[in-house]
Parts: structure tokens; C-alpha cells; sequence
């Protein structure tokens, strides 16, 4: 059990330490590409209230990310469209956002596939 949540842990750290946020730039029409880039771990999905909590690595810290996902935000998993409340704890997501007055929004979030890695079980 302790090597499969220390492959757990590790698999987590490698996928989030890919995923720093860009630097910010001066306003963009809304046309422009997101400012705001993240890759990590879904935390809590809260989907009556349209917001999301995404676990991301900054260095060799882990970050907490709160984000609002408005209806207009498009979400896709598997290369087809899906619902806020489809994505769960645990999945691993790539969210485009901007940063506003009332904080992080989201403005396309995508579930890339799962990849299989093969190893030795040890």
C-alpha cells in the first residue's frame, strides 16, 4: 500500500510541477488567448455553484487554485463536451483562465486521455 500512495504522490508532483501559471499581461480582448495556464489535479468540484478547486505544482510546492467556470466555459473530456459536475476528485485537467475582479475564471478546461504506463509492479 505504501508503494502504490508514494507512485500516487510522485505521479501527482511530476503532472502539477509542469504547470506554472504565465505571467500576467496588460488586458486582452477576450478574443486573446488566457492569460492564466494550469495543469493539475482536481481538488472539489462544486457544481451548483460553478466553481472548481484545482491542486497545482509552483516549484516544488503544491498550490491550491480556486476557479470560477462560468456556463459559457467550455469543457471537454475525451475530445467531446462535458458538464462541470462530470469532472471528478482526482482528474487531471488543463485549464485555460483569466483573472477578473471576482477572481480566477475559467475559460476552457480539458481532460486529456489517460496514459497508460507500464511498469514493473514493484
Amino acid at each position: 500500500m505504501r508503494i502504490r500512495v508514494t507512485a500516487l504522490v510522485a505521479a501527482l508532483l511530476v503532472v502539477t510541477s509542469r504547470a506554472l501559471p504565465a505571467p500576467a499581461a496588460p488586458a486582452r480582448p477576450s478574443a486573446q488567448p488566457a492569460p492564466y495556464v494550469y495543469n493539475g489535479t482536481v481538488h472539489t468540484v462544486r457544481a451548483a455553484a460553478a466553481t472548481l478547486d484545482l491542486i497545482t505544482g509552483v516549484g516544488p510546492a503544491l498550490r491550491m487554485v480556486h476557479m470560477t467556470v462560468p456556463s459559457s466555459a467550455t469543457i471537454e473530456s475525451d475530445g467531446r463536451r462535458v458538464t462541470l459536475a462530470d469532472l471528478k476528485p482526482g482528474d487531471v485537467i488543463h485549464a485555460e483562465c483569466r483573472l477578473t475582479d471576482q477572481g480566477m475564471v475559467a475559460e476552457k478546461i480539458r481532460k486529456p486521455p489517460v496514459e497508460v504506463v507500464q511498469g514493473t509492479g514493484a
